[in-house]
């Protein structure tokens, strides 16, 4: 039945509506979730099952189009400890790092969805909301908030989610209280276009899920 999906659902993605006549062909779809989740594996499972042309960025696109061909493990980095900082240097990251996403959408992202392209993301800005320690960010939240809300938005963001113990088995130097507090984190994520998604499957049976939902028009919100 998988084979069948799998054949059925990732021919590249239709062309827009007459409505929709201006905008990028392509989907954007962004992956979140906890360290050791499996965001890598089921971002190699949609570039694989995709039939047409595919891309991938860790948290920043490219600002010259040149794309990862796929996930590097070994490139994601560690979320920092807990701790103080500058909060000055915290707020000028974060303009700067807006700014980048901005250029590296029209000058990457954009491009590729109007030659109906998959291009799939790790996290995006998401972290800043649930991740800041990790973003050096100490300003308050509602300053991300607001931040955010002026970024393109994916089509679909996609929270993988798996329990405690499954992805301590992956990330031995996490504790249980770190991951639930991540899960807890991710799950309270508030965006309109937020699908979470069991990780304890296989990366192939996620990644037909979201090519299924991309699809059939399953995104909830636009792309800017």
């Amino acid at each position: 039945m998988r084979s069948f999906l799998v054949g059925r659902f990732t021919a590249p993605l239709g062309r827009p509506t007459t409505e929709e006549g201006l905008r990028p062909q392509g989907r954007f779809v962004v992956l979140v979730g906890p360290d050791g989740v499996g965001k890598t594996s089921v971002a190699r499972a949609l570039l694989a099952h995709y039939r047409g042309p595919a891309t991938y960025f860790h948290f920043l696109p490219p600002l010259d189009g040149r794309w990862q061909a796929a996930p590097d493990p070994t490139s994601v980095p560690r979320p920092k400890a807990r701790g103080g900082g500058s909060v000055m240097l915290g707020w000028i990251r974060l303009v700067r790092n807006t700014v980048r996403c901005w250029l590296g959408y029209v000058k990457s992202v954009r491009p590729a969805l109007k030659r109906s392209c998959l291009v799939v993301g790790d996290r995006w800005m998401y972290g800043y909301l649930v991740q800041p320690e990790a973003m050096k960010f100490h300003g308050p939240d509602r300053l991300a908030r607001a931040v955010l809300r002026l970024l393109p938005r994916p089509h679909l963001i996609v929270n993988l989610s798996a329990p405690p113990y499954v992805i301590r088995q992956r990330k031995q130097e996490l504790t249980l209280s770190q991951i639930e507090q991540e899960l807890l984190a991710w799950s309270s994520l508030r965006m309109p276009n937020v699908k979470t998604l069991d990780a304890t499957r296989s990366p192939e049976d996620i990644a037909v899920e979201i090519l299924v939902a991309l699809a059939s028009g399953g995104r909830t919100d636009r792309v800017a």
